[in-house]
């Protein structure tokens, strides 16, 4: 039986058991992104301001810290990553073009993508809600809306999460 004294030790656990093979820094701040998601489904809490600058401080310098570690690591192994085992010699130049093009758009599509789908969510939330004056029958469908909104923000924390986990060997 564990005993959880701590919000801390909730998350330590979690933590090693689930996230035991990635730094606990980053699943901290993997955690925050998904809670800050989350707050966004409660009412008056959207800021476009405070969404896009927690998305640059937070999610693109995640993914710069990633890009820096790998450069500074290991520069050859990094550039190699461009081109996979087993290309054909012919097409290397084309496959290592699309991997540099697609990772320079990653941090584009890591920003975003979150803020374009979650904000779009808020703001259909606040038109769904003034309907509930004209009709009281429209607040079943806030509901409903509620529930898909939350399943959005999970996926695209996955997402998030999926394109960072990527970056790490890619």
């Amino acid at each position: 039986m564990v005993v959880v004294n701590d919000f801390c030790s909730l998350i330590g656990l979690v933590y090693m058991l689930v996230f035991g093979r990635v730094s606990y820094y980053y699943f901290v701040l993997l955690a925050l992104v998904l809670m800050w998601f989350m707050v966004y489904r409660l009412p008056y809490c959207y800021s476009v301001y405070l969404f896009s600058v927690f998305l640059f401080c937070v999610v693109f310098v995640m993914f710069v810290s990633l890009f820096m570690c790998r450069i500074f690591n290991n520069v050859d192994g990094f550039f190699a990553c461009f081109v996979p085992l087993g290309t054909p010699l012919w097409i290397c130049f084309l496959v290592c073009l699309a991997e540099s093009i697609s990772y320079v758009i990653r941090p584009v599509v890591l920003v975003l993508r979150p803020f374009i789908n979650i904000s779009l969510g808020c703001f259909g939330a606040v038109a769904l809600g003034n309907l509930c004056f004209v009709n009281c029958w429209w607040g079943l469908v806030l509901v409903g809306l509620f529930f898909y909104e939350v399943f959005v923000v999970l996926i695209h924390w996955y997402i998030v999460s999926s394109i960072l986990d990527f970056s790490v060997d890619h």
